[in-house]
């Protein structure tokens, strides 16, 4: 668990970060977002202890990071940022080794971790791994900047604005890439992002800042129904708030049990907003949600999503 603690940093007469408190659970995918100047880049780097906290401080599985040497502390916490940081005379296993052999793992121990985060984040070791950063697409260096950063097997991941380079294109598939590994792993990733529709897609949970103080913290379906604040409000905004709201729910969550007899079928795991779009997309009225093991299909009618959107 990471804890802040009254965490604040001071630049002269003006607190960048003023106050935060939050726990983050292990194994966890937690966002801060904010608008430029918000201070939650200078929030992440107080975690790591890149930026130094002026008064609080943090708490890592209940030990203060204060106790430790800086430099133990940043190897034992993976950290990617915008632009990937590559070393571009080193190739993609010597950059994914970087961390692991400054702390003298043996080199058939290195080589094995390199090849599984290749192949974990879809990156064939034998075409890859000796390529050198300019020889890799923009969403190929991300993901190598993620592997880095992993390498050592830390149990926090910081990720500072990692997507922000990438073209719109592939960036949702850049994003899914890193779930996917946080899950694998089990890491706790603690990410930045101005980009309220990248917090909703990542986030088990959301902290939003503003002015350097913490204005909401809590899950998606907390910020989204129950914004503490007008600031709060007008970020996410209103416009499409019911749609959001139904890409947090599941099939398997809204299913009803009822007659599905020649009901194309949609998958448990599907989420309501894509289930709405394929149900306009046949002009269906309903669809089968297969159920567990042993368990028959249920109904998921467009009239049981449409309350559900009304009622977010």
């Amino acid at each position: 668990m990471i804890e802040l603690e009254n965490l604040t940093k001071r630049y002269g007469d003006v607190d960048v970060v003023s106050d935060v408190s939050m726990q983050i659970q292990p194994g966890s995918f937690t966002v801060v977002v904010g608008q430029s100047g918000s201070g939650k880049s200078t929030l992440l780097r107080m975690v790591n202890r890149l930026v130094e906290p002026t008064a609080g401080r943090v708490l890592i599985d209940g030990r203060d990071v204060a106790s430790l040497p800086g430099p133990t502390l940043r190897r034992g916490i993976g950290y990617a940022i915008q632009g990937h940081g590559l070393f571009p005379h080193r190739t993609v296993a010597q950059n994914i080794a970087t961390v692991p052999t400054l702390l003298g793992w043996p080199k058939a121990k290195i080589r094995a971790r390199v090849a599984e985060l290749l192949e974990a984040l879809q990156l064939d070791p034998g075409q890859f791994a000796a390529k050198y950063p300019d020889e890799l697409s923009g969403g190929e260096q991300q993901r190598v900047g993620v592997a880095r950063a992993l390498a050592a097997g830390p149990n926090i991941l910081l990720m500072d604005e990692p997507f922000g380079a990438l073209d719109p294109i592939i960036r949702v598939k850049a994003q899914d890439d890193v779930k996917a590994i946080q899950r694998r792993f089990e890491t706790t990733i603690l990410l930045v992002t101005h980009d309220m529709e990248e917090a909703f897609h990542l986030g088990d949970a959301i902290a939003v800042m503003s002015g350097g103080k913490l204005q909401q913290y809590g899950s998606p379906e907390d910020l989204l129904l129950r914004p503490a604040n007008d600031y709060v409000s007008r970020l996410i905004g209103s416009s499409d708030r019911a749609l959001r709201a139904l890409s947090l729910k599941t099939a398997r969550d809204a299913a009803e049990s009822g007659d599905t007899d020649g009901l194309f079928p949609i998958a448990p795991d599907a989420n309501l907003r894509d289930a709405l779009a394929e149900l306009i997309w046949r002009g269906a009225d309903a669809a089968a949600v297969s159920g567990e093991a042993g368990t028959p299909p249920r109904r998921l009618s467009l009239r049981r999503i449409l309350a559900l959107g009304r009622g977010a």
